[in-house]
């Protein structure tokens, strides 16, 4: 059942607001820095909107009497979103990366795994599948891994 899920909710919840909420601040205090750099902006935005698809996974969990496949569309509009948005931004944010390991990690975009996760929880909950939402759980772990590693490569790239 979906309200089995509540404690996992909040856990996730809490996660993702005070990892955006480091973030704000992070960037705020390079905010001339940041605003100069077109990469920069942009993989910060997209930093940003990782942390609030986990957030809004989350809150979208814990909606009482909701049905799996109810869940499963909102989790897919979701993505589909979230997924979109994250290519406009990607292709905005252009490479300035200098070193290997930050290319590499580029390649990796925690954003579009954490979106492919989620939408095949998605169709998975849709189709009516009870264990659809422990596939959720992969998705949120990329949220929370993507959003510190995103959040290491833009401090790494701002210039000392």
């Amino acid at each position: 059942m979906v309200s089995d899920w509540g404690d996992f909710a909040v856990v996730i919840g809490a996660s993702t607001a005070s990892l955006l909420g480091l973030l704000f601040v992070a960037v705020s205090f390079r905010g001339e820095t940041i605003a100069g750099s077109a990469e920069l902006r942009n993989r910060s935005a997209q930093t940003l909107s990782l942390l609030l698809t986990g957030l809004l996974v989350a809150t979208l969990l814990v909606v009482p009497d909701q049905r799996k496949w109810m869940l499963g569309g909102e989790y897919l509009v979701l993505a589909l979103v979230v997924t979109y948005q994250a290519r406009v931004m990607d292709r905005r944010a252009g490479s300035e990366s200098g070193s290997t390991i930050g290319r590499r990690l580029d390649s990796i975009n925690p954003t579009f795994i954490t979106c492919l996760l989620l939408a095949v929880a998605a169709v998975v909950l849709i189709l009516g599948h009870r264990d659809g939402i422990y596939l959720v759980v992969p998705a949120l772990i990329a949220v929370l891994v993507g959003g510190v590693v995103n959040a290491w490569l833009i401090l790494v790239r701002l210039p000392a």
